[in-house]
């Protein structure tokens, strides 16, 4: 019995080489914050990660900055963004 649970979980040969083939990667995931420069700052110093470009869109009351550890079209990147509008509560994190 524990052969065939074994047989049953071990991945097929076609489905290891899979990923060899596949270029597709995954681009960037976003995050809603509610302190922008101090997302940044925990980024950037906290876990070495580049500010790669901000930008604020004061028509549409949000801002945005993306971080990697290297450029966006190689590299995985976090995007966060700060809507003026945000349901987040702000805490005194005592700074």
């Amino acid at each position: 019995m524990a052969e065939s649970a074994a047989a049953a979980v071990a991945p097929s040969a076609e489905l290891l080489e899979f990923p060899k083939k596949d270029k597709r990667r995954m681009l960037h995931a976003v995050y809603r914050v509610g302190d922008l420069d101090r997302t940044i700052q925990f980024y950037t110093e906290g876990l070495g990660m580049k500010l790669l470009r901000k930008r604020d869109i004061p028509d549409e009351k949000y801002s945005n900055a993306f971080l990697g550890f290297g450029p966006e079209d190689s590299h995985f990147v976090v995007e966060l963004t700060y809507s003026m509008n945000s349901p987040f509560i702000s805490f005194d994190l005592g700074k």
